[in-house]
């Protein structure tokens, strides 16, 4: 690395530290959208809260400066527990897990009393998609220190033929978690590895997955995992390493 890169880093990191303590407009952007959504008299679209509340969640976990905390471990408990009480439709943890989470119940309920159609339709599948542990349904943490991936269960094709169904149903409407969250379950079922059971469960799983969504784009990524499971099984094992 020369001297000026390395000088552009450092300069980066301290202006980081500068401003590690302010609050991040953006918690404030989602708190407004949000009294804007409950205020209104009629039915209105989420897309503008859950933008705004994906960017506060990024606020919130950014990392601050040269060190390992995000933000929201930086605060004071007084600040900590005033952020709790401002930022409803918020999970937020700073002990063991980090995490500023929307609130998956929360906005389905919002959704389902103030939304239009595709905002209820929306976070109807939302919330089915995360799990208790606010990890995605098809993954479970179980005793592993790493998520693995419920192979064989059809919670995964479940998912997909939701999420894909309303891509089809709605192609506007939440297009960028909604095209991330299928080419997520795309490359989960393509990879065909991480299992939380074994190797004929994510045989079962891939089999059927391509019966039922020939035309997906993971589809040849399937057929080749499929191949390898059988001829070389130990190149790629299919639990977590």
């Amino acid at each position: 690395m020369s001297l000026r890169s390395l000088f552009i880093l450092l300069s980066l990191g301290l202006a980081g530290m500068v401003h590690a303590g302010e609050r991040p407009a953006a918690i404030g952007a989602y708190v407004q959208t949000l009294a804007s959504v409950e205020s209104a008299k009629t039915a209105v679209s989420l897309e503008p809260l859950m933008a705004s509340a994906i960017a506060a969640q990024d606020a919130l976990m950014e990392i601050q400066g040269f060190g390992d905390q995000a933000w929201i471990e930086t605060l004071d408990d007084a600040q900590y527990q005033k952020l709790q009480a401002e930022l409803r439709g918020f999970q937020l943890s700073r002990g063991y897990d980090v995490y500023a989470q929307p609130d998956p119940e929360f906005l389905d309920a919002l959704a389902q009393k103030l939304g239009l159609p595709a905002d209820r339709d929306f976070f109807r599948l939302y919330r089915g998609y995360w799990n208790e542990d606010l990890l995605p349904v098809y993954l479970s943490m179980g005793k592993r220190p790493t998520p693995c991936v419920r192979f064989g269960e059809g919670v995964l094709q479940e998912q997909y033929a939701g999420w894909s169904e309303y891509a089809r149903r709605y192609p506007d409407a939440y297009r960028d978690f909604t095209r991330q969250t299928l080419a997520d379950l795309e490359e989960a079922v393509g990879l065909g590895v991480c299992t939380c059971t074994d190797t004929a469960s994510v045989q079962r799983e891939l089999g059927s997955f391509l019966k039922r969504f020939p035309q997906s784009p993971a589809a040849s990524n399937v057929r080749s995992r499929l191949v390898e499971l059988k001829e070389t099984p130990d190149l790629r094992p299919v639990l977590c390493r």
